[in-house]
């Protein structure tokens, strides 16, 4: 599943990387230790505006994970868009990291042997799910339409003149499902069910963010790498 973990699994080159970035900006060495036994330091670095532009430059292309790379960006625009939540964030961040593999784009969970190419397929399976699997499926529908209205926006607009679901659907169909999944069982064990509910409030301004993201990291038309 997509979970808020992010910055559980940044690398040593990821330390290093924000280390060496922020000790430019004061004149002064970051320490690593601070960086890795110091959650909240560790989470107020990361907000420092140097990085998001060093990561959008050739060197933090190719110097660390797909982890902080998302998380870092994702942080940014989410929070141009007053959305303060880190859990949020992290969660957001990792959408972006699991969905860059197309056939996780279209699998619930990796221990589900259904490939879903189409939201109308996932909400015709829900009538056939047990409960667990009904609520994968609930949240791969929130995650699978905030990821294509978000980073895709401009195609489905495009792709509307053509009779296809509008950013409205996506919208709509988005947000019900996560306030569904929010209340399950399952996303409280997960400890999901706080970022779950802030999705559904926040839908729009999530996907407003993504908007932002897509616009800065590709072309505004690009279309998914997939065909739907």
């Amino acid at each position: 599943m997509v979970l808020a973990n992010c910055r559980a699994q940044f690398t040593a080159n990821d330390f290093d990387f924000v280390a060496s970035v922020l000790s430019r900006q004061s004149n002064q060495r970051i320490s690593l230790v601070e960086l890795l036994s110091d959650p909240e330091c560790r989470d107020e670095m990361l907000d420092h505006e140097a990085l998001p532009k060093a990561l959008l430059s050739r060197e933090g292309q190719v110097a660390v994970s797909q982890q902080l790379y998302f998380y870092v960006l994702a942080r940014t625009v989410l929070r141009r868009q007053g959305i303060e939540d880190r859990e949020l964030a992290d969660y957001i961040g990792a959408l972006l990291w699991q969905f860059s593999s197309v056939q996780r784009m279209h699998s619930p969970h990796e221990k589900m042997p259904q490939q879903f190419h189409y939201i109308a397929e996932m909400l015709e399976a829900l009538s056939k799910a047990s409960a667990a699997e009904a609520f994968l499926i609930r949240v791969h529908i929130g995650n699978y339409a905030l990821f294509l209205s978000g980073m895709f926006h401009a195609w489905i607009e495009k792709r509307q003149q053509r009779g296809a679901p509008d950013p409205s659907f996506y919208e709509s169909v988005g947000r019900s499902s996560f306030k569904t999944a929010a209340s399950h069982k399952l996303a409280y064990q997960l400890e999901l069910a706080q970022v779950y509910a802030l999705l559904a409030e926040g839908f729009r301004d999530t996907r407003l963010a993504l908007n932002e993201l897509a616009q800065t990291i590709w072309k505004s038309k690009d279309k998914p790498p997939f065909t739907l």
